[in-house]
């Protein structure tokens, strides 16, 4: 349920990133390329949360991939989308 909850979170900061950066000159690639390391360190830190309550990094791990790639990977789908509406 975690996860779910991160994901989607990961979602709406990213919508909401591009979404804020709408009007700029090449904002799409900036705005996806400021949610990608942003998102990250946030996913760095949840894996450090995870540990310190007990758990291994192998075993969060594969949440970390989970938690940082599906938001990004939306993000990267609503840039491309938003990049060919733009012209």
């Amino acid at each position: 349920m975690r996860t779910l909850i991160v994901v989607a979170i990961g979602i709406a900061l990213g919508i909401a990133l591009l979404w804020l950066l709408r009007r700029q000159r090449n904002a799409p690639m900036t705005g996806l390329l400021a949610f990608a390391g942003l998102w990250l360190l946030a996913c760095g830190y949840n894996l450090s949360v995870g540990v310190s309550h007990g758990y291994s990094v192998a075993e969060e791990i594969p949440f970390l991939l989970v938690n940082f790639l599906v938001p990004v990977a939306v993000v990267w789908a609503l840039r491309n989308r938003i990049g060919k509406a733009q012209g």
